[in-house]
């Protein structure tokens, strides 16, 4: 990466705070509408432009400027949802950008300045509200799964997926085509401001239960003498994805220890020894994560105690820029759940024959 780039982004996060301050009070000043914003309205948006600076200095260190104009369309999709005026984003995408120039040394603009471009471009985008994720092969489930969840009714929820396996779902399907798309729509409606944390916290819980529940139906193929650790960056609390991933691993033969969210590097590495793991995989979902991934990752091939195991990685932010995985030197960048077990295979032969990395088609992501 450019190292100025880097070394700018690295100043951006030092002083995200009092950048925001800066552009929070250029913001107000110019803005008259941005005092409905939030109560206190200087708190509020310090918070909201701080958050935009780490994505933004994220995005940087990943030369990806296309992953800073993702964040701000997605910032506009959810003023659209509430209710709220693109208008004042805009605006505070003005002031952060002359908080920047003011803040940061001669030349910096230069490092910003496609960030900020994209930045624009997103905002000028018509919003699209995407079509509920729930639609699929079993959209009708899905669909009646969800309802349950809204309605605060597990034993439902749960009862729903138990009578389809009953009735021959497939439980693989249960997994890939029920609880991951009704997880992804539930974040969407969170995102949208249609659901509450709590009610997205209670989906999770759910499906956790109903994983049990699926796993004591899935036919176990006999062991493989292969072991794949799962894992989330440090920053990255979603599991559900890397968790399904592990247990369609497990039931492929492979032995898999799921080491959970926010995995240390430093624990990971000797995990990863310890177990003799052949591959890791690794979730990541956000921008402001990169980093945190990049260490990690820097750390499992620089370890003699890991650094025979491949590595794949997942998750939104690998999504939003295809070729950044190739450029973070790991084994496998993967896209969905659909083929987890068949990509952890060719990470795992090509690492043993010494064959090139490849990015799968259809693998495992995020959640």
């Amino acid at each position: 990466m450019n190292e100025a780039a880097n070394f700018h982004a690295a100043i951006i996060e030092s002083s995200a705070r009092a950048l925001a301050a800066h552009a929070t009070e250029l913001l107000l000043d110019r803005c008259p509408a941005a005092h409905a914003f939030g109560d206190p309205a200087f708190r509020a948006w310090q918070e909201h432009i701080a958050g935009r600076l780490l994505e933004l200095a994220g995005a940087m260190r990943a030369g990806e400027p296309g992953l800073f104009g993702d964040q701000l369309h997605w910032g506009k999709i959810a003023f659209a949802a509430r209710g709220l005026s693109s208008n004042e984003l805009e605006a505070s995408t003005d002031a952060l950008h002359e908080a920047l120039v003011e803040g940061l040394p001669p030349g910096a603009n230069e490092s910003v300045a496609p960030y900020l471009a994209a930045a624009r471009g997103a905002l000028a985008r018509e919003v699209r509200h995407a079509a509920p994720a729930i639609a699929g092969p079993h959209g009708e489930l899905a669909a009646r799964y969800m309802v349950a969840l809204l309605e605060g009714d597990r034993r439902a929820a749960i009862a729903c997926i138990l009578d389809a396996l009953d009735a021959g779902l497939p439980p693989r399907d249960a997994l890939i085509h029920v609880l991951v798309p009704v997880a992804r729509e539930i974040g969407r409606m969170w995102h949208l401001g249609e659901v509450t944390i709590g009610e997205e916290h209670f989906t999770s819980t759910t499906a956790s239960l109903v994983m049990g529940a699926v796993r004591q139906r899935m036919k176990m193929v006999a062991p493989n003498d292969r072991c794949a650790v799962i894992a989330s960056v440090p920053g990255n609390r979603h599991d559900l994805a890397g968790r399904i991933a592990g247990l369609l691993l497990e039931a492929a033969g492979w032995r898999v220890i799921d080491m959970g969210v926010e995995m240390p590097a430093h624990d990971l590495v000797r995990s990863v020894g310890d177990f003799e793991a052949d591959v890791v995989v690794l979730s990541v979902m956000l921008t402001t994560q990169l980093d945190t991934a990049k260490s990690t990752i820097a750390a499992l091939k620089s370890d003699p105690r890991s650094e025979r195991a491949a590595i794949v990685v997942g998750g939104h932010v690998f999504d939003q820029a295809p070729t950044l995985w190739k450029r973070m030197g790991v084994d496998a960048h993967a896209r969905t759940l659909g083929q987890i077990t068949e990509l952890a295979d060719a990470v795992w032969k090509a690492r043993t024959s010494g064959a090139d990395r490849s990015d799968a088609d259809d693998g495992a992501a995020d959640d």
